[in-house]
């Protein structure tokens, strides 16, 4: 059996694209930096491609849910070929992978899971799954994704509040990798011709693109005429309906939809606008996360309004860079827009404050190094990886 590299990872997604913000443009690129040898499989997309060292890039077609299974087959015989000790990967269905893996190389190789998200609470909002059918499939996967966790040996929570669900066995390291922004370029002086919102992310309804749009509307009716609300990123509901939306309140020239960009694209969209927006849906998996919205409007200067959540109050109230609303209640929202719209300098204020916070609390500077850490523990320790079936 081939002598694997302990500074060699094996980075994967079958799920997510290459220029995925976090696995590409933090993790990746981060480790890479550090001196790792990364061998990086996720999405082709389009979009300008980059010559990193230590970065070697490979890219899988997209393929539809019930084609997935295909992924997994390249990406395990891709690992059975490489010389990578580390198997990092990014998707739960890769949970399967991590078992096949460890039963054929046991301790020669190490499994790391980054967990996005808390899927058993996700999976009760999925729009595409049948509403009535939600609460087994979450069930049902709970006890699924636990059992596959015995082959993990290391798990990445990207929200503090994932590990609360979740009884790892001693053998099993874990860290917080928070998903704070990289260190924006520096800010040019722009001047957009309209007052500008901005929601950079998936638009669902779930994630509040009806309460946007809705925010947009009493806007109108309030007398202001002089806006725009700019949305970023891929549309996952009805299209349709959006456009229907838009029409029938006569929002054309208020709305511009964007479709998802690069990571590094989106500041200057961020320097051109005035007020970061975050209207999420209170479902279990928005109340338990911080959005990573939040801290790019607050390493781009932006204030906030966000929904009335606990976590996202007492962050932006700290920072006093922003304010929370009932996402269901436009016309509050619409009030607090006009406020800061109406007062440049306390909205500039806001933005100082949010960035000195983003600098000292919310950098992914301070994430890379737990990340970074984490593979040197396994090189310098040698942890002892537990016993597998």
């Amino acid at each position: 059996m081939k002598k694997r590299d302990e500074k060699r990872i094996f980075m994967c997604s079958s799920v997510h694209v290459w220029s995925d913000t976090r696995i590409y443009f933090k993790e990746a690129k981060s480790l890479a930096d550090k001196g790792f040898q990364v061998e990086f499989y996720a999405l082709d997309f389009e979009g300008e491609k980059e010559n990193i060292p230590n970065l070697e890039m490979h890219y899988l077609p997209a393929l539809s849910r019930k084609e997935r299974y295909r992924h997994m087959r390249v990406l395990l015989k891709a690992f059975e070929e490489s010389e990578a000790k580390n198997f990092h990967f990014h998707d739960p269905e890769l949970l399967l992978l991590a078992k096949k893996i460890k039963k054929k190389y046991g301790n020669k190789v190490k499994t790391v899971y980054d967990m996005h998200e808390h899927l058993p609470a996700a999976l009760l909002t999925k729009q595409w799954i049948p509403r009535f059918c939600r609460p087994f499939v979450s069930k049902f996967v709970e006890v699924v994704e636990k059992y596959y966790l015995k082959w993990v040996d290391a798990v990445i929570y990207a929200e503090v509040s994932y590990k609360q669900n979740y009884a790892m066995n001693q053998a099993t390291k874990t860290v917080d990798v928070l998903n704070y922004p990289v260190m924006p370029p520096e800010i040019q002086e722009i001047n957009p011709e309209k007052f500008t919102l901005i929601y950079v992310g998936v638009l669902t309804e779930q994630r509040g693109l009806f309460n946007m749009l809705e925010l947009a509307k009493a806007l109108r009716k309030k007398g202001c005429h002089d806006f725009k609300l700019k949305l970023i990123g891929p549309i996952f509901t009805n299209e349709e309906k959006i456009v229907d939306f838009i029409l029938r309140n006569k929002l054309e020239n208020h709305i511009e939809q964007l479709d998802r960009m690069q990571y590094k694209d989106i500041w200057r969209h961020y320097y051109q606008s005035h007020i970061g927006l975050c209207l999420l849906h209170p479902t279990p998996n928005n109340l338990n996360s911080h959005s990573t919205k939040l801290f790019e409007y607050m390493a781009a200067k932006l204030p906030v309004i966000a929904s009335n959540f606990p976590d996202f109050t007492r962050i932006l109230a700290e920072a006093d860079c922003g304010y929370t609303v009932d996402p269901f209640d436009p016309e509050g929202a619409a009030d607090l827009v006009m406020k800061l719209k109406e007062d440049k300098h306390r909205s500039q204020e806001m933005g100082e404050k949010g960035f000195r916070a983003f600098e000292q609390l919310y950098s992914w500077q301070h994430e890379s190094e737990k990340l970074v850490g984490l593979y040197e523990d396994f090189e310098k320790k040698k942890i002892r990886l537990g016993i597998y079936e």
